[in-house]
């Protein structure tokens, strides 16, 4: 006699049953956002190496109120991420000193330092660079 197949018997709508698969989509969804970001980044790269017209293109592009929207989109999608890590990173990566881990709130903590010493040189690079 042959067993049956196992055949899970799952809601179409899983993701919405509890917060935690909420915020799981949600974070798989930011995706979509950062691409489009990338995407328009990269035109951007693209649009400079090549002439001054497109570059004058990509730039009457960027005015456009949908493309701001989702440039602002993007950031909050990137800073979600960011935090979502941060968060995930004392599990994924504990640090061990000596005999005691390093505790979660101060490797959060020095993440967000670490964001923040990077993001301003970034930021007085470019700076100087204009």
């Amino acid at each position: 006699m042959a067993r049956k197949p196992y055949v899970a018997k799952q809601s179409d709508h899983w993701y919405l049953q509890t917060p935690f698969y909420k915020k799981y989509m949600l974070r798989e969804l930011t995706c979509i956002p950062v691409m489009l970001a990338a995407l328009n980044f990269f035109w951007c790269i693209s649009a400079l190496a090549s002439s001054p017209e497109a570059w004058a293109t990509w730039v009457s592009f960027q005015r456009n109120p949908i493309v701001v929207l989702l440039n602002i989109i993007a950031i909050i999608a990137a800073l979600f991420n960011s935090v979502e890590w941060f968060k995930a990173m004392p599990k994924a990566m504990p640090i061990q000193v000596g005999e005691k881990f390093v505790e979660d709130k101060k490797m959060i903590a020095g993440s967000w330092v670490a964001f923040a010493v990077v993001a301003l040189i970034v930021f007085f690079v470019i700076k100087a660079l204009m």
